[in-house]
C-alpha cells in the first residue's frame, strides 16, 4: 500500500484552486481539508501506524471533503439532503480526476473508500478489513475538526453563516430528544436550532473509533464548552449529557 503523498498534497492545491477560494464558505473547507489532514498525522501517530499506512490515511484526511467544492458551487449549500451527498460526489470526483500514478491500487482503493464513507451515518457491515481502519481514522479526524470549527464558529457569532438551517435561539427538538434518547444517534430532519445540533455533536462521542481521538477531544475542552450552552435545570437533558460526556473516557 502506498500514496505519494507530496505530489496529493499539491494535487489537492490544483484542484481546489480551480474553485472561487475567496468565497469565505469554500475557503473554510479549504481550510477544514488541511486541519483534518493535520489531525490524521497525530492520530496516525498515537496509533502508531507504519510509514506507508500512516500516509495513505494522511492524504484520505486531506481529499475527504473534495466533493464540497463542487457541491457548493453547484448548489450554494453544504446541506446534502438538499442536494448531493458529498462523500459520494468525493468519490465520484476522485475516482475520475485523481491520478492514478499518486498511488498503488490498494492505497488508492482505501483513499476512496474512506471519502465515500467519511459522512455517512455508520460504515457498512462488510467493509473491506483492509480498508476499515482508515475509514474509522477519516471519520475521527473529521469529526475533531468540525467540533473545533463550530466552537471557532459559536466564538465569533458565525454560526447562522456556518448552519443556516439551525435557528440560533430556538430551543431543543423534542423529537430530537427522545431519538437520542432511544438510539443515541440523532437525525438532522429533526435537527432545527443550534442546541438540536449540539446535542448531535455530542452523539458523535459515541461513534469516535480510536483511543487517542477519544483523548485529543477530553483534552480540547470542547464538551464542557458545548454543555454549558445547555439550560442547566433541564435534569432528562442534563443526564442524556452525562452519558454522552461518559463515552468519550
Amino acid at each position: 500500500m502506498h500514496v505519494k503523498l507530496d505530489e496529493t498534497r499539491r494535487w489537492f492545491e490544483d484542484y481546489a484552486r480551480g474553485f472561487d477560494l475567496s468565497d469565505p464558505m469554500l475557503e473554510m473547507k479549504y481550510v477544514h481539508s488541511h486541519d483534518v489532514m493535520r489531525t490524521g498525522e497525530t492520530l496516525t501517530r498515537a496509533l502508531g501506524w507504519a510509514p506507508a499506512e500512516a500516509e495513505v490515511g494522511i492524504a484520505a484526511c486531506l481529499l475527504h471533503d473534495t466533493g464540497r467544492f463542487s457541491q457548493y458551487r453547484d448548489f450554494r449549500t453544504y446541506h446534502d439532503g438538499g442536494s448531493v451527498d458529498h462523500g459520494d460526489r468525493g468519490h465520484a470526483v476522485l475516482t475520475a480526476e485523481f491520478p492514478r500514478d499518486l498511488a498503488d491500487g490498494e492505497g488508492r482503493s482505501a483513499i476512496l473508500e474512506a471519502v465515500r464513507w467519511h459522512n455517512k451515518r455508520e460504515l457498512p457491515e462488510r467493509l473491506d478489513e483492509r480498508i476499515l481502519p482508515f475509514c474509522r481514522l477519516v471519520r475521527d479526524a473529521d469529526k475533531l475538526d468540525v467540533f473545533r470549527l463550530v466552537q471557532r464558529c459559536m466564538a465569533e457569532g458565525r454560526e447562522a453563516e456556518l448552519l443556516p438551517r439551525h435557528r440560533v435561539d430556538a430551543p431543543l427538538s423534542p423529537e430530537l430528544l427522545d431519538e437520542v434518547e432511544n438510539t443515541g444517534r440523532g437525525s438532522y430532519k429533526n435537527a432545527h436550532s443550534m442546541l438540536d445540533y449540539l446535542l448531535i455533536q455530542m452523539t458523535w462521542t459515541l461513534d469516535l473509533n480510536y483511543a487517542p481521538s477519544r483523548a485529543l477531544l477530553r483534552e480540547s475542552g470542547i464538551l464542557d464548552r458545548i454543555r454549558e450552552r445547555f439550560p442547566p435545570g433541564e435534569v432528562r437533558v442534563q443526564r442524556l449529557l452525562d452519558r454522552l460526556t461518559r463515552a468519550s473516557a
